[in-house]
């Protein structure tokens, strides 16, 4: 028999609770598919940070210290390879307590009115010609098989999507994402018998340790601390476990009383992808890559992906044809908020893992971008004229300058990224011609960057 509702959201984390939330408030009726038990939504691998400003964004009220906050950031100290010099971009940010954070999120929904399919396992698509109307589902405890039917189907299912992987290759919605474009990340959270500063989140650049990614330090009170390591996903990647054991582990190994939590995961650190609804489906978070390409932040981007599908999906409803040209508003309303910046950090991350060590020292040594330049670059992603003049001092003192050479290339092409996407095509019919410009814009800048 088959389950009916106005929405059916696969994947209970951040993105799916909250657009649960939402849309259950809204008035539709709800479910939520999730494969962990209940009592497990809301632990997830990750780094716990996210920026205050996220919330006051997104109108959701702000972590509490001793529920789903451990701690309150100044800002993010981001040391080069030599571990000496650092950068810092300054603004409030919360150490979360991620499992009790999401438990809040679900609580919001189920308050609500959403219902909470726990322990099921989505296993296809409900296809009807070129629409999604359902999914299928397997309850892990009895193995019986369920159909449930929606007028919109919302794929938050993390960083493997488990409804948009299985549509039909031809959607522009099922787009491939290379395994370039992800992070593989390990990570501990441990309680030490040492105090440690929790004013600043700490990143390290390092090719060495972490190889088109980064290490990170961050307190969650002065003896525990979240670390970890993300490496860009190359075939030639190193294990990041083994990373973390041959390079992090060393340091710390004298001063821990217990690892209270430790796993690995991974993290699509890129622009969202090309097209994020068809008829009857929309995605959102890690499911739409909707996480940072800089640092990797996915908890406030996915609460921003989440907010705007709702806000797309009720327009949609209200003609009762959620059609692709319905919800396709939902690419303006996320890329003005937060994509179109990601589209322009995509090509400063590109950039990024072809600098060697030696770059990044002198980058941070010789103080060729500032605290408020950094600043703009991560909250604004842009690149100010003036860092171009400090570059081209720092070259010049070079003996093998390499790519610090192609910084105004660099800026063009994130000024351009950033430009097309917040041209997002209006019309559907001119989508297939935005998306070969978008394709040719990030093809050319890799190109630039190998002569």
């Amino acid at each position: 028999m088959p389950q009916n509702y106005d929405i059916i959201i696969v994947g209970a984390g951040t993105s799916g609770s909250f657009a649960a939330y939402h849309l259950s408030k809204m008035g539709f009726r709800t479910a939520i598919i999730e494969r962990k038990p209940e009592e497990e939504i809301g632990n997830k691998v990750c780094g716990d940070g996210i920026g205050s400003h996220h919330f006051d964004q997104i109108k959701l009220e702000k972590p509490k210290l001793g529920y789903d906050a451990e701690t309150v950031f100044k800002g993010i100290k981001v040391y080069g390879p030599n571990e000496k010099s650092y950068i810092i971009a300054s603004g409030e940010g919360y150490a979360l307590n991620r499992y009790n954070f999401g438990q809040r999120l679900l609580k919001m929904a189920l308050d609500s009115g959403a219902e909470l399919y726990d322990m099921h396992q989505v296993l296809q698509p409900i296809i009807e010609g070129s629409w999604v109307k359902g999914v299928i589902a397997t309850n892990l405890k009895t193995r019986e098989k369920t159909e449930f039917q929606a007028k919109v189907v919302v794929d938050a299912s993390g960083a493997i999507p488990a409804v948009r992987s299985k549509l039909p290759e031809e959607w522009w919605v099922s787009e491939k994402i290379s395994r370039e474009d992800y992070d593989i990340c390990y990570r501990e959270i441990i309680e030490l018998d040492k105090e440690v500063e929790t004013e600043y989140a700490a990143v390290y650049l390092n090719t060495e340790i972490a190889p088109g990614g980064y290490w990170w330090w961050f307190p969650k009170n002065k003896n525990i601390v979240n670390v970890g390591l993300g490496v860009q996903w190359t075939k030639e990647a190193p294990n990041p476990k083994d990373q973390f054991e041959k390079y992090i582990r060393p340091r710390i190994k004298n001063h821990i009383v217990k690892i209270i939590n430790r796993g690995g995961g991974i993290v699509p650190a890129r622009r969202t992808i090309s097209c994020m609804v068809w008829n009857g489906f929309i995605t959102v978070g890690d499911a739409a890559c909707t996480a940072n390409p800089i640092h990797g932040g996915g908890i406030g981007p996915s609460l921003l992906s989440a907010l705007k599908a709702a806000e797309t999906i009720e327009e949609a409803l209200e003609t009762n044809k959620p059609s692709i040209e319905n919800l396709w508003s939902y690419h303006h309303k996320y890329l003005e908020i937060y994509g179109a910046k990601q589209a322009s950090l995509n090509i400063l991350r590109i950039y990024l893992q072809n600098l060697s060590n030696n770059d990044f020292n002198l980058i941070l040594e010789r103080n060729i971008v500032s605290n408020q330049d950094f600043l703009n670059v991560v909250y604004n992603g842009e690149i100010r004229m003036n860092i171009l003049t400090k570059f081209g001092i720092a070259i010049k003192l070079l003996t093998n300058p390499s790519l610090l050479l192609k910084i105004k290339t660099v800026k063009n092409y994130m000024e351009e990224a950033r430009k097309l996407y917040l041209n997002y095509p209006k019309k559907v019919t001119e989508f297939e011609s935005w998306q070969k410009r978008a394709k040719n814009l990030f093809n050319e800048f890799t190109e630039k960057l190998r002569h």
